[in-house]
């Protein structure tokens, strides 16, 4: 793999090592880093688009359907992805992982908190797990019908 990766990159191994010397691991836990963040920039650009918590939880599960329908059903989430990795054997990665984990339940919590939700940290994370469960789902089964219903019922939450 990580001849692929100086090939793709046009670069030497050496450059390679220079950057990343603890090789693989290394490179995962950075790309980890940097798609959790541009994810959570994501949410929050996609969350401001919309003037109420229904509208911008919509936008959220839309762009998760418009990724899984782009990938043609090959690409899993990086929320699925983050998730599976805190049970990771690799302790660095698995501790990565919960940190970032935690960065973007607490962007889906902000949301909550902004519009006064009586049980703001309840909601938040339920709605993460409902998101994470139709994204695998739709995943699973190479349909979006999982995550249109989900969109469905954050059009009636109060």
């Amino acid at each position: 793999r990580i001849n692929e990766i100086t090939v793709y990159s046009k670069t030497s191994k050496g450059s390679f090592y220079y950057y990343f010397p603890k090789g693989k691991e290394q490179v995962c836990i950075e790309s980890l880093k940097a798609y959790s963040i541009k994810l959570s920039f994501k949410y929050w650009e996609l969350f401001e688009k919309s003037n109420t918590l229904e509208g911008g939880l919509r936008n959220i599960i839309e762009y998760s359907k418009t990724e899984i329908e782009k990938s043609q059903y090959n690409n899993s989430s990086l929320l699925i992805n983050i998730s599976q990795e805190i049970d990771s054997n690799y302790k660095e990665i698995q501790m990565v992982c919960k940190d970032l984990f935690k960065l973007i339940i607490n962007t889906i919590e902000s949301f909550f908190l902004k519009y006064y939700i009586k049980n703001w940290k309840q909601s938040s994370r339920v709605f993460v797990l409902k998101l994470k469960g139709a994204i695998v789902l739709s995943k699973a089964c190479e349909t979006t019908i999982f995550l249109t219903d989900l969109s469905k019922e954050y059009s009636e939450f109060k």
